[in-house]
């Protein structure tokens, strides 16, 4: 029996997630996109997952730069992650959206105000149907237990309040 893209779509999408913003820099130019699909792998060593499209240039640019960084976003970054999810946005020296950033020691661009962040060399890239799945040696991690969470679910953005009362 084939799965409907639509079932395969509401099932999965029952899965509520929190929201990240995956980043790199290579020569100069900064790109991010905005994933749900994030993981920890390993507590020792320090790994954790991101599965990210084929059809999007991240992939080929973590691979090329050899690190990435993950922010998990807060409950009132709702906009950045709209931005980051903008089809047709190219690698730049800005994000173009007043997206305050830092760096650690990769050099991949962290988004301030997050829950948490995590700083990652290219472990190793594995090919996973349409997507990559890029598994990260974490250098650097931080997070702030005063933050809630952006969580998706149901292909919307949910508080942690509306995912407990059923919303």
């Amino acid at each position: 029996m084939a799965v409907s893209p639509d079932d395969f779509r509401g099932a999965l999408g029952s899965w509520a997630s929190g929201v990240t913003v995956v980043t790199t820099e290579l020569d100069g130019l900064m790109y991010g996109i905005t994933v749900s699909s994030f993981a920890s792998l390993s507590l020792d060593p320090p790994l954790i997952t991101v599965s990210l499209a084929n059809d999007n240039r991240l992939p080929s640019m973590i691979e090329q730069s050899g690190h990435f960084a993950v922010s998990i976003l807060a409950d009132d970054q709702r906009e950045i992650s709209l931005h980051f999810a903008q089809p047709g946005r190219v690698p730049a020296t800005a994000f173009g959206h007043p997206v305050p950033t830092r760096r650690w020691t990769t050099g991949s661009p962290l988004i301030e105000g997050a829950v948490a962040q995590v700083d990652c060399e290219l472990e190793q890239s594995v090919p996973g149907g349409d997507h990559t799945i890029m598994i990260g040696r974490v250098t650097g991690a931080h997070s702030d237990p005063g933050k809630l969470p952006l969580v998706y679910f149901r292909r919307d953005y949910r508080s942690l309040g509306e995912v407990n009362n059923g919303g």
